[in-house]
C-alpha cells in the first residue's frame, strides 16, 4: 500500500528521490553530468509516496507548462519516479492519478510530459494508461531520444441551480472568486444574459435553444484560453439540460464535459424579501413572487441536482460558495 502526501517544493524526501532519478537517467542516457531542474515557479503540486514502513519510495510533480508552444491550460508532469525495489505494484499509476486529480482541480485542460526511448517501461506505462503521442516541445525539440505524450482532460462545468431569489447568481460569482483565489483556471458565464431575447417561441419560452447554441459557440474560446472550469448560474428545470451542458462544452479531443448541478436553496420568506428588494413594485415584482413558488416546486419534484446547499438570508456568500464547491467535488 502506498500513502501519498503533498509536500513543499524543498521537501528533503522529494529531493532525495529526485537525486536517485537523476543517477538512473544519467546511466540510461550515458550523461554522467546530468542535472535536472529542482525549482518549479509554476508549480501545481509536488507529492511523495510512502511505503508501509514509512520510507519514501515515489515522487511526482505537476506544474503549469512554461513553454510558449504549448497551450494555456496545459499542466506538465515532471519527476515521476518509483524506487526500483518498489516497482511492479502500481505505484506509478497511483502517482499519475494523484497529479491528474490535482491538475483537474486546478482547471487544466490537458496533461503533457516528456520521457525517452531509454525508458521503455515509462513509455509502456503512459501508452497503456491512455496517453497519446505529442510532438516534442520546449528543449525536447533537439532531443532525438525524447518522446512526448499528452492526455486531454474534459471541461468541468458547475451549474448553480435555484429558484428565483435563491441566490444562484450571487453564489456562482462567489464560487468563481474562490476558484480564482486558489489559482484555478476558471471561466464564469451568466447564462441568463445569453438568452435574453424577445419575442420568444411559444415552444421555448425561456430561449433554451438560443442559450445552448450560444454556449456551444463560446465554449471553444474558453477552452483555447486554458479554462478547464466553467461556472454557470442558471435554472435547471429540464432533466435533459445536464446532457445539453455536457455537449455544449464538449471538446473534440476530450469528449463531453463533466457536469455538476448544485442547487442553492432558501426559505420562501427570504426569497420574497430578496425579490422585493430587486423589484419593489409592478409587474416584475408580482411575476417573480409567483414564479419563485412555482419554480421551487418544479425543482424539488424534478430532483435533478447532485446536491442542495442552504443559502438562507444570514449565511455568508463565500461560506455557501465553499460548500457548493465541496458538494460538486471541485
Amino acid at each position: 500500500m502506498l500513502t501519498v502526501r503533498r509536500v513543499e517544493p524543498d521537501d528533503a524526501d522529494a529531493h532525495a528521490l529526485w537525486k536517485a532519478q537523476e543517477r538512473d537517467l544519467a546511466e540510461r542516457y550515458d550523461e554522467p553530468d546530468l542535472e535536472l531542474e529542482t525549482v518549479f515557479p509554476t508549480l501545481v503540486g509536488s507529492w511523495v509516496g510512502y511505503a508501509e514502513d514509512g520510507s519514501p519510495v515515489a515522487s511526482i510533480v505537476a506544474r503549469w507548462s512554461p513553454y510558449e508552444e504549448t497551450r494555456p491550460g496545459d499542466v506538465e508532469i515532471k519527476r515521476l519516479w518509483v524506487e526500483p525495489a518498489h516497482r511492479g505494484h502500481g505505484h506509478a499509476r497511483v502517482m499519475l492519478g494523484t497529479a491528474e486529480q490535482a491538475a483537474r482541480r486546478a482547471g487544466a485542460t490537458r496533461l503533457i510530459l516528456e520521457t525517452g526511448t531509454g525508458q521503455p517501461e515509462a513509455m509502456a506505462l503512459y501508452e497503456s494508461s491512455g496517453w497519446l503521442p505529442l510532438a516534442p516541445y520546449g528543449e525536447y525539440h533537439q532531443e532525438p531520444d525524447s518522446r512526448c505524450y499528452q492526455r486531454h482532460l474534459p471541461t468541468r462545468v458547475l451549474v448553480v441551480n435555484g429558484t428565483m431569489g435563491a441566490g444562484k447568481t450571487t453564489i456562482a460569482a462567489a464560487v468563481h472568486d474562490l476558484l480564482a483565489e486558489r489559482g484555478a483556471h476558471s471561466g464564469y458565464v451568466d447564462a441568463d444574459f445569453l438568452c435574453q431575447a424577445e419575442p420568444h417561441a411559444d415552444s421555448d419560452p425561456f430561449n433554451q435553444r438560443l442559450l445552448f447554441a450560444n454556449l456551444a459557440a463560446i465554449a471553444p474560446n474558453y477552452r483555447a484560453a486554458g479554462f478547464g472550469f466553467m461556472v454557470v448560474p442558471r435554472v435547471v428545470e429540464d432533466a435533459r439540460d445536464r446532457d445539453r451542458y455536457a455537449h455544449a462544452f464538449a471538446d473534440p479531443d476530450a469528449g463531453a464535459a463533466e457536469v455538476a448541478i448544485v442547487r442553492v436553496d432558501a426559505p420562501e420568506a427570504v426569497r420574497l424579501d430578496r425579490l422585493t428588494a430587486r423589484e419593489p413594485e409592478g409587474y416584475w415584482r408580482d411575476h417573480s413572487h409567483a414564479r419563485t413558488v412555482e419554480l421551487d416546486a418544479i425543482l424539488r419534484e424534478l430532483d435533478g441536482d447532485d446536491a442542495v446547499v442552504d443559502n438562507a438570508g444570514d449565511r455568508d456568500r463565500l461560506t455557501v460558495a465553499a460548500e457548493v464547491l465541496e458538494a460538486a467535488g471541485w
